[in-house]
Parts: structure tokens; C-alpha cells; sequence
């Protein structure tokens, strides 16, 4: 029996372009037959992950520069800038992970996913075992090139004894260093090919945010005047840029028992990830353009369940795209269809496997039947939920 918490926010953002294509185009995709909204998981994870890691002060590094990281830790410890460099590169090679290398600009050729504090962990490997990192990373670099010549004319070179002890040693030591997590890693996952001790399967699920009624694309003209204009004066700069605005429905859950696994049984660690995310995901705003539209919205509706058979998507609330009124706009409609999905789910399910519900927000909410207890305050919503999740996997 594993413990969810999922997260079910209804919010109205005004004029905006949340998330843009490669177009510059605010993203878009077709639900139910009509045109929605949306912003992508990958910018909610990204935005809520920093805003967790902000507010619990442990950083995580999603890089390819990690040898640039280091190379700039060891300059600051008074080495040579070109030895810097190169021992930068040669510990994360050091590695022997297949696939692993440094591409262009010294950069790594894969993205790698650390806590921060890899980087002085790396940079003090490599100041306490300088050489044996260098011929470490020669020998891993050697092997590669032979591995890659199709003409099988370059041999894959040999190692004594002892320098196979020296390499198994420190790839176990450099291994060891980029396995390492933190509550984000624990929370967001990792893969890293050719790696499992340094995969981790997220604890957090994150779906696109779609808007609960369908939209079209509203284009903005704009100008730009120089503010000391010549003989022909008037514009400097114009162009159309695309916004949309409307009522959008996000949903994310945690696997509490993963979590609590993936940080090693540190429920205090977990609690304290939780009522961070919780809270971030629930007031999320985008902030693709935020200078120019200023979305700051807080939320209408936030709707916390506690679950023990699996986490619940609610969207099929809105595969009939809502209708606005004059007197209630989209959201009040988005609420009433949210309240009624929930309550046919909750009848199609266990009865048993919904432990608790509770929601909040700044809407009229007087008329919701089925999304649990009103507790008007957020931070008070946060702090029930998670201690009862965190009780219940405690139990199991």
C-alpha cells in the first residue's frame, strides 16, 4: 500500500503567455475536441522545483557544466587556470560511466543532475588525488576512443594490477559522488544512462496544465518609441506578440511512500519537502513574460486528497470544455464541474481509499458538496494533509 497526496488547483490567469512554443506562440493542445490552453509539465516541475529549493535552502544542479563548476572551485583553492580545466574535466571522465565524456566546450556530453554540493565534493577528490584522477581519466578516455573505432585498429589499452585497484577505487569514489541526491533528486527523479546507482524513480508526478474551456490566441500589436527620436521619429521597434488568458486546471501528486524510500527513511526531510512543494504547486505562476503581464494571480480552488490505491487525475471534469457566463466568467463553472467529477470518482472508487480531502481558495466555495473539509487558509491545509500522509505511511 503505497500513500499519494494529490494536488488539484483551479486558477484563473489573466492576459499572459505562460509557456511559449518555439514559435514564441503561448503552447496550445486539443482536449475534448476544442482548442485549451496549456503549459507543459516540464516548465510546472522546473518552476515549483526552485521555488521548493528556495524556500528549503538545498539546491539541486540540472548541468552540463559541472566540470566548468569544478574547475572554478579548484581556481579559487589558488591552482593554475589550465590545470584547473583540465582536472575539471578529467574527474567527472574519471567516472568510467559509458557515454560520459566532455563534448564541446568542455561541457559534459550528457546532462547530469547533482546536489550542489557535488561540486566542492568533486573539487576536494580531485585537490586530495590529483594525479591518480588524471591517469584515471586518460585511461577512461583511451578506452572510449578505442571503443569507437569501427576499424577495431586501435586497442583498448591494458592495466596492471594495481592501476585496475586505482581506477576501481576512485570510479567508485567519483560514482559515488554524482549517485548522491537530495530532496529534489529524491523528489524529481534522475536517469543517468549506463548508471543505475545514480537513476532514482521521482517520487512526484506533474500533468500538463490545461485550461478548462477552449481559447483562441489573442495577438498583441505593440510598439517600442526611442525615447530620443531623429527626424523620423515614431517607432523604433514593433512587432505582434501572442497571449492568451482563461481559466487553466493543474494537477500534480506524491508518492509519500517513494519519497520517504528515495531519502532514505527521513520523514523530517520528507515533511519539510512536502509543505514546500504543496504550497508551491498549489500559487504557481509561470514566469514566461511575467515583466511585461504580470500574472500573479492567486489561486480559486485548491483541492488536496490523501489516497491509497493510486493518484487520481481529475481532468475528465473538463473534456467537455466548460461555458463562461456574463455573471460568473469560467471559473465558477470550473469548479462546479471539478466538484461533481470528484464526487462521481469517488463513488466509482473504494470508499475506504480515500483517506482525507480538503480544500481552500479565494472563490466563492460555499456551494462545493464533494472535495472534503473547507479550510480557508492555505499553510493550515498544507499542514493537515501532510502530517496525515506522513502518519499513514508511517503505519503501513
Amino acid at each position: 500500500m503505497a500513500v499519494h497526496i494529490c494536488v488539484h488547483v483551479v486558477h484563473d490567469y489573466p492576459l499572459s503567455n505562460l509557456n511559449r512554443d518555439d514559435l514564441g506562440s503561448p503552447k496550445t493542445v486539443v482536449f475534448g475536441g476544442a482548442l485549451r490552453g496549456r503549459t507543459s509539465s516540464q516548465n510546472t516541475k522546473r518552476v515549483a522545483r526552485l521555488k521548493v529549493e528556495e524556500r528549503i535552502g538545498e539546491q539541486a544542479l540540472r548541468t552540463r557544466r559541472l566540470p566548468s563548476q569544478i574547475s572554478e572551485v579548484l581556481r579559487g583553492r589558488n591552482w593554475d587556470e589550465a590545470e584547473a580545466a583540465r582536472a575539471g574535466q578529467a574527474v567527472v571522465v574519471a567516472s568510467g560511466i559509458q557515454g560520459l565524456g566532455i563534448g564541446d566546450g568542455g561541457m559534459t556530453s550528457v546532462m547530469l543532475y547533482v546536489p550542489q554540493q557535488a561540486v566542492e565534493q568533486l573539487a576536494d577528490l580531485v585537490a586530495g588525488e590529483r594525479e591518480a584522477v588524471l591517469k584515471v581519466a586518460s585511461h577512461a578516455e583511451a578506452v572510449a576512443k578505442a571503443e569507437a573505432d569501427k576499424s577495431r585498429k586501435t586497442a583498448k589499452p591494458k592495466l596492471s594490477k594495481e592501476e585496475k585497484a586505482v581506477v576501481q577505487r576512485l570510479q567508485e569514489r567519483v560514482r559515488g559522488i554524482l549517485a548522491s541526491r537530495n530532496a529534489s533528486i529524491a523528489a524529481f527523479g534522475r536517469m543517468l544512462a549506463n548508471s543505475s546507482e545514480s537513476t532514482v524513480d521521482g517520487a512526484v508526478s506533474v500533468a500538463h496544465t490545461l485550461t478548462t474551456h477552449a481559447l483562441v490566441e489573442q495577438p498583441d500589436f505593440f510598439t517600442a518609441v526611442d525615447d530620443l527620436p531623429g527626424e523620423d521619429a515614431g517607432s523604433a521597434h514593433m512587432g505582434t506578440a501572442g497571449h492568451t488568458s482563461g481559466t487553466y486546471y493543474r494537477y500534480g501528486s506524491v508518492n509519500v511512500t517513494e519519497l520517504v524510500g528515495n531519502m532514505g527513511g527521513d520523514r523530517e526531510a520528507a515533511e519539510e519537502f512536502l509543505k514546500a512543494f504543496l504550497r508551491e504547486l498549489a500559487v504557481l505562476v509561470p514566469t514566461a513574460k511575467s515583466r511585461s503581464t504580470a500574472p500573479f494571480t492567486p489561486p480559486a480552488l485548491v483541492y488536496f486528497t490523501v489516497r491509497t490505491d493510486q493518484p487520481v487525475n481529475l481532468s475528465g471534469a473538463f473534456e467537455t470544455p466548460v461555458a463562461s457566463t456574463r455573471e460568473n466568467g469560467w471559473t465558477a463553472p470550473s469548479i462546479a464541474a471539478l466538484d461533481a467529477h470528484a464526487g462521481a470518482v469517488a463513488d466509482f472508487f473504494d470508499q475506504g481509499a480515500l483517506v482525507a480531502a480538503g480544500h481552500a481558495g479565494t472563490a466563492d466555495l460555499s456551494a462545493v458538496k464533494h472535495l472534503g473539509t473547507r479550510i480557508p487558509n492555505l499553510s493550515e491545509l498544507v499542514q493537515q494533509v501532510t502530517r496525515t500522509a506522513l502518519e499513514l505511511e508511517h503505519k503501513r
